[in-house]
């Protein structure tokens, strides 16, 4: 099976979505390497790390002293608002039977235009039917206009909601569209067979709180680097065993059993943070 790759940039996306935002903006580089030492991760690569999204504009840094702070950017925060709206709303919903279509033909000279484009479309959930033509079964959203309007591309578009009348059924076009659905079920599969024993350790008592804010925090980075690439299909165009419901539910029962152990751990290094800012500010 493919191994799923994580991007850095996540786990950082993810502490912050799950830890550092519901207590403030920012944090101190120290709890940022203390925080994700739990995940095996040295200093030195929190650090580098670091200084690249900071390179990149997806975080702001201010000085205390000595110290180092670091927030999200507004870019930053869309980032992790994107995940977290993919991992906590699972697909679902009615299906009225027809298809968003959206065709381009964007000239040559423009490619890093149609490469975003391309992108956008994939991260929206849109399957490939054929060349320059992708469907959806979803309504297109202001959303999607905006940003297909920010790359520059609404004026090489033409979108229709319409019906397929033949002669390919639903289940045809789905897999056509979207044939990364068989991968798909096995990352789901797999994230189960990885995370239930972690959940009978923590009922076992077996976690402390340093490994419940670690599996944790790694079970959040797993499961959305998952849903990244789900178009999150309505259940009419899913097989009925699919296998996202199960792993969801898994993710949901690990996420609140794990909480309070978690924030524990995660309270006493952010704690740290907030003592030192204090002192420099008196």
């Amino acid at each position: 099976m493919e191994v799923i790759r994580i991007h850095p940039h996540n786990v950082i996306f993810s502490l912050y979505g799950q830890y550092v935002l519901p207590r403030g903006e920012d944090i101190w580089i120290g709890g940022l390497i203390q925080a994700l030492a739990a995940l095996d991760c040295s200093a030195g690569a929190v650090r580098a790390l670091v200084s690249r999204m900071k390179r990149k504009g997806l975080l702001h840094s201010r000085r205390s002293g000595r110290h180092s702070f670091y927030r999200l950017s507004d870019r930053g925060l869309k980032e992790v608002r994107w995940g977290g709206k993919q991992a906590f709303v699972p697909s679902g919903g009615g299906w009225d039977g027809r298809w968003t279509v959206v065709t381009y033909s964007i000239p040559e000279k423009r490619r890093k235009c149609r490469d975003a484009l391309r992108d956008s479309l994939n991260g929206l959930g849109f399957g490939t039917l054929a060349p320059g033509t992708w469907i959806s079964p979803r309504q297109l959203t202001p959303e999607a206009e905006g940003k297909w309007r920010e790359l520059d591309a609404w004026q090489y578009l033409e979108v229709f909601r319409a019906e397929h009348l033949a002669p390919s059924d639903p289940g045809t076009l789905v897999a056509q569209a979207w044939p990364q659905l068989s991968t798909l079920a096995d990352h789901y599969h797999s994230y189960v067979a990885t995370y239930e024993p972690a959940l009978r350790h923590f009922t076992d008592k077996v976690l402390d709180d340093k490994a419940c804010f670690a599996t944790r925090l790694r079970s959040l980075i797993d499961f959305v680097a998952i849903t990244l690439g789900d178009p999150a299909l309505p259940p009419a165009l899913l097989p009925q065993d699919w296998a996202r419901p199960p792993a969801q539910a898994l993710f949901e029962e690990l996420q609140h059993a794990l909480a309070r152990p978690a924030e524990r751990f995660f309270d006493a290094v952010y704690e740290k943070g907030k003592e030192i800012d204090a002192k420099k500010v008196r």
